[in-house]
């Protein structure tokens, strides 16, 4: 396979964009990133066509680009599983529009396994996660049924009624409006079109509850946390604390990265009122020790090192609180999952 440096070098003539993606657009196709040949490796449908090219660090940081692939599997995982739970069929050689592609590690990758013949237009605000998804693309013999936009897929720059499926992998919960973009897949899709979306809930409250018990126990022990691992714990309550009901006026929530931690109950209303006739959920976690594997992973993630642990009686708490919620219990109070919606036939 080669390397994304070899596929920026020149080679390929150059193409326009597929006759197929060019309806599914209320404004031309304009090139914005090129290969050095002149292939055309990002679009936008800005007005006017940018000259951008692939930055040095992008080009020094291409060897990321065989280990971000080797991650799809995962995702691929929480496709089948949402489709399976809830027995949805998607159209034969579907078109696809992805919002808030990146670089397709999460969906676009996925659904090209998934879904034989499909058609998919990624869209991202990063041209250059863009550019690394076309090459991917470029490098599987599968750009002609790929096709990457720089736009604001929020907008209305999308035709309505052009799509079978919609896909946002953990996409939702990074926008000021969450309902901006149901909405958006809402217009997208065809009538009985279904949207899939993989986003985080406020099951963490139970994270949230177990670490205040262990900070308050250590306090009253006089038995202080490693600091690293004190500060993990705080920063998960604060984080928990301030994404499960938003101030949405303020600069801090503009400016926070991830935004929300959803309940099915605003989720189910946002989407009926976008114009889908059926939300389904699916829990991706409700195993016996689901809290204890969240906080190491918590720990690891957080600090980035293996040896930071919480002491004995720290974990006993951790294990009363996986022993009080029972599977169905912690399904319900699902900490992520899949959200499945079909829009009124």
């Amino acid at each position: 396979m080669a390397s994304l440096k070899d596929l920026l070098r020149p080679g390929r003539p150059a193409k326009p964009a597929p006759d197929w993606a060019r309806p599914l657009f209320a404004a031309e196709l304009a090139p914005h990133l090129r290969r050095k040949d002149g292939e055309v490796l990002v679009w936008t449908i800005e007005d006017r066509a940018s000259k951008a090219a692939i930055t040095d660090q992008f080009k020094a940081n291409a060897e990321e680009y065989h280990r971000r692939y080797a991650a799809s599997d995962h995702f691929e995982r929480l496709f089948r599983q949402g489709l399976e739970a809830t027995g949805v069929a998607v159209a034969e050689a579907p078109l696809i529009l992805d919002l808030g592609s990146g670089s397709g590690v999460n969906s676009i990758v996925p659904c090209r396994r998934l879904f034989p013949g499909a058609r998919m237009v990624a869209t991202d605000l990063s041209a250059e996660l863009l550019a690394m998804l076309a090459a991917y693309a470029l490098d599987n013999a599968a750009a002609d049924a790929v096709v990457c936009v720089k736009m604001d897929a929020m907008s209305e720059r999308v035709t309505p009624g052009g799509f079978d499926l919609v896909t946002g992998a953990s996409i939702l919960h990074h926008l000021e409006s969450p309902e901006r973009g149901l909405n958006a897949a809402a217009r997208a899709l065809k009538p009985g079109g279904h949207a899939i979306f993989f986003e985080p809930f406020n099951g963490w409250a139970i994270m949230r509850l177990a670490f205040e018990r262990i900070l308050a126990e250590a306090e009253l022990r006089g038995d202080p946390l490693d600091p690293a691992a004190d500060a993990v714990l705080r920063s998960t309550i604060r984080d928990v604390a301030e994404r499960s009901d938003p101030d949405t006026t303020t600069s801090w929530f503009r400016n926070l990265d991830d935004k929300w931690l959803f309940s099915r109950s605003r989720v189910s209303a946002s989407a009926k009122a976008a114009g889908f006739e059926t939300v389904r959920f699916v829990p991706h976690r409700g195993h016996p020790t689901l809290y204890k594997d969240m906080t190491a992973v918590q720990m690891r993630l957080s600090t980035g090192r293996a040896d930071v642990v919480l002491p004995d009686w720290a974990n006993a708490i951790i294990d009363s609180f996986d022993a009080a919620l029972t599977h169905d219990a912690k399904r319900e109070l699902m900490m992520e999952g899949t959200i499945l919606l079909t829009k009124a036939a």
